[in-house]
């Protein structure tokens, strides 16, 4: 049985068990309720705060030397308490400045209906049709959101006739009409919900839209009108066709079943997660779920954020905003695999907006040319340094961000991405370039003063938990990269050859990926012990993945990562949804499928809510898109130069097929196994170019297509 619904036999009683719908820009949540309905609604753009440059800490610039002296000197307890004073945003008491903002709800939405009965209840999600429906007794509720019409669509069957529907929302102007509700407010940006229905032949008709006045000079109010005239004009019928094929459409292109999985479909989908054990069609349905929620989140101005759209809050956990050191990555890593490349151009937007904002913050803090982003960003394009060093003082977060604009190129092959993102590419190469500097002790050029995301080590002079250092690996091999490929964008572009030669040789002094005294890939520029053991992050494998600057070309390097892994895991770690998504995608890199596999059914069992939402807790939708991503690369891999096909294949995985899989190269790739084994493989070129691939542990070498078969 296709694994394409989420199914409940009951309705939901709190949010994390409502069904998501969305658009890109709309969302809703239903609840299913009987007597009832409750829909909570969100529009992506509704957020709190304003643009502003002013976050910046002018006293940064003035204490930068004397930290570097404390660090290089070992001092790193001093160096510590120096950033905590003077190498954090410009109001260091609170964690979120006023201009941040956060993320809101647009409001509720309450549908009374007297249905007679309670019977027969099913609520449930058709992903590829964007569709949720619920039905009891003499009711059916159907609700979609359209692309094309950008309008959430309400149909209610049954006994409508004393049907009762009512808004609710803060801080808004609310005002009834003739079947009609609109909602006004100001965060001080503008937003309006616009909510119009009717009734006909025995069925209520309910039609939202809404809008903001976030970066446009429209008013919301005359937009939400003309965008409900346009979509009632063409009708319940048209909206819903063209919710339905658009859905088809993109989750069809990418398809992953496993033919003899003994489907477990008929059990209610929370029960299921409950036991996911000997449940691959649950794995199969985590996989179109997690690229469902990526049509559903990421089209329009704004990429999908850490509760992709879908926020129940007027202050978010986090703010619901796009933290940069690894989360908003981690949204788009399977994007290019699964053949969606549309759903990542918000993301490359954003990334122009906090390029140009970064600018300020690279002068304003550290004196330097080019531009820089922190752990975190709004869309106002924040770039300040957070509100305490350990995870507001990570500067090479804006150029991860640039890793997804090189996947673009090894993908796509299209040199128009390189031409567009040049000046941006140089800018942040720009920016290391000036921010590097020679540590004394070793001769390397280091960033300081850094840290690794969010973790700490233990000071070797006082025993004191610090995390201020210089040179941390995941730095360093963020910068290794962007030099790599800014190089590789000048060479093609035929540019910039002086600047070249000033990254080569910028390049030739970087410290390599170090092993420490337990194996493992050391974290930090020493080897520090540290006091969690199991920190959710894990940074120093940044080379591993999503990089490929540890692989079994490196095989000393290779074995350390797993030794990391392990260590890691031994005391704890994976313990929020988007780390264990994390481990999951390293374990494919190093070809373990059994663990990899092993990891998935903690992600299922431990951070995954009854609504299939990713728990960090609380709901972060990082950790659907990075399970999503690792499920993938556990079937495909192509990151090291070389197609390989079924790399981590799990013995529980016995039988399956994928199609249209995408690897780096261009190349569109299918396949089918038995008993562990490729039996078929077809690649497809998207380009007349040579290409390399592995099955069954055998390399084959063709050029352009290539079909395998047994």
């Amino acid at each position: 049985m296709k694994e394409n619904r989420l199914f409940y036999t009951s309705p939901a009683n709190e949010w994390e068990e409502a069904l998501p719908l969305g658009n890109g820009k709309l969302g809703m949540m239903v609840f299913g309720k009987t007597g009832e309905e409750r829909i909570q609604l969100n529009e992506k753009t509704i957020w709190s705060g304003w643009e502003t440059d002013d976050d910046d800490d002018p006293q940064t610039i003035r204490h930068l030397d004397e930290i570097r002296q404390l660090i290089f000197e070992g001092k790193y307890t001093q160096a510590d308490e120096l950033c905590e004073k003077y190498m954090v945003c410009r109001n260091k008491n609170r964690e979120r400045l006023p201009s941040f903002g956060s993320n809101q709800t647009a409001g509720e939405l309450y549908i009374t209906v007297p249905g007679k009965g309670e019977e027969n209840y099913v609520r449930e999600l058709i992903l590829d049709e964007g569709r949720a429906r619920v039905s009891y007794g003499t009711v059916i509720r159907d609700c979609f959101i359209s692309y094309k019409y950008n309008t959430a669509v309400i149909r209610v069957t049954g006994d409508v006739d004393d049907a009762k529907i009512r808004y609710e929302r803060e801080n808004a102007r609310i005002t009834y009409n003739e079947n009609e509700i609109t909602s006004v407010g100001y965060l001080p940006m503008k937003f309006a919900v616009y909510i119009r229905y009717f009734k006909k032949d025995g069925t209520l008709y309910i039609f939202i839209t809404a809008a903001t006045s976030y970066r446009t000079d429209n008013d919301p109010c005359k937009v939400c009108d003309e965008t409900l005239r346009r979509a009632m004009e063409a009708g319940y019928d048209e909206l819903l066709k063209d919710t339905c094929d658009y859905f088809s459409e993109i989750l069809s292109r990418a398809t992953l079943s496993f033919p003899e999985s003994g489907s477990k479909a008929e059990i209610p989908t929370n029960e299921r997660i409950k036991n996911p054990e000997n449940d691959l069609g649950l794995v199969e349905l985590y996989y179109n779920f997690g690229r469902y929620l990526l049509v559903g989140s990421s089209r329009g101005m704004l990429p999908a954020n850490l509760q992709g759209l879908w926020n129940k809050d007027y202050q978010a956990p986090w703010g619901a905003d796009y933290h940069i050191n690894i989360n908003i990555q981690m949204n788009y890593w399977f994007a290019e695999t699964a053949d969606m490349p549309e759903l990542i151009e918000p993301f490359f937007e954003l990334i122009k907006l906090i390029a140009k904002h970064g600018q300020a913050t690279a002068r304003n803090v550290y004196n330097c040319p080019g531009w820089v982003a922190h752990y975190t960003t709004t869309p106002w394009g924040y770039t300040a340094l957070g509100a305490h060093p350990v995870f507001g003082a990570f500067a090479t977060a804006g150029a991860w961000c640039l890793r997804h604009v090189k996947e673009r190129w090894l993908y796509g092959g299209d040199k128009e991405i390189l031409r567009e993102f040049y000046p941006i590419i140089k800018g942040s190469s720009e920016f290391f370039c000036a921010y590097l500097v020679t540590d004394p002790r070793n001769g390397y050029l280091v960033t300081a003063p850094a840290g690794s995301p969010e973790n700490r080590f233990i000071s070797p002079t006082d025993g004191k938990s610090v995390s201020i250092c210089a040179g941390p690996t995941m730095d360093i091999c963020i910068i290794r990269e962007l030099f790599e490929f800014n190089i590789e964008a000048a060479d093609i572009l035929e540019t910039d050859n002086g600047f070249k030669e000033v990254l080569k040789e910028k390049l030739s002094k970087l410290p390599p990926i170090r092993i420490g005294k337990h194996g493992q890939i050391m974290e930090w520029s020493e080897d520090f012990d540290e006091p969690e053991p199991g920190h959710r992050h894990m940074s120093h494998l940044y080379g591993l993945h999503p990089a490929a600057q540890i692989t079994e070309n490196t095989p000393e390097l290779f074995k350390a990562a797993r030794v990391t892994i392990d260590r890691r895991l031994a005391n704890g770690g994976g313990h929020t949804g988007w780390s264990r998504a994390w481990i999951i995608n390293f374990f494919a890199r190093l070809a373990d499928g059994d663990k990899a596999y092993e990891n998935i059914i903690a992600l299922l069992k431990n951070s995954t809510l009854p609504n299939m939402f990713d728990n960090h807790p609380p709901f972060q939708i990082d950790g659907n898109f990075g399970g999503t991503a690792g499920i993938m690369e556990m079937l495909l891999q192509s990151h090291d130069g070389c197609i390989k096909v079924l790399p981590a294949l799990p013995k529980e995985w016995k039988n399956g097929e994928f199609d249209g899989f995408v690897a780096r190269g261009g190349f569109k790739v299918s396949c089918r196994w038995e008993n562990g084994k490729a039996v078929w493989c077809e690649i497809r070129g998207r380009r007349n170019n040579v290409g390399c691939v592995m099955i069954n542990g055998k390399k084959y070498t063709f050029n352009g297509n290539y079909t395998y078969s047994e």
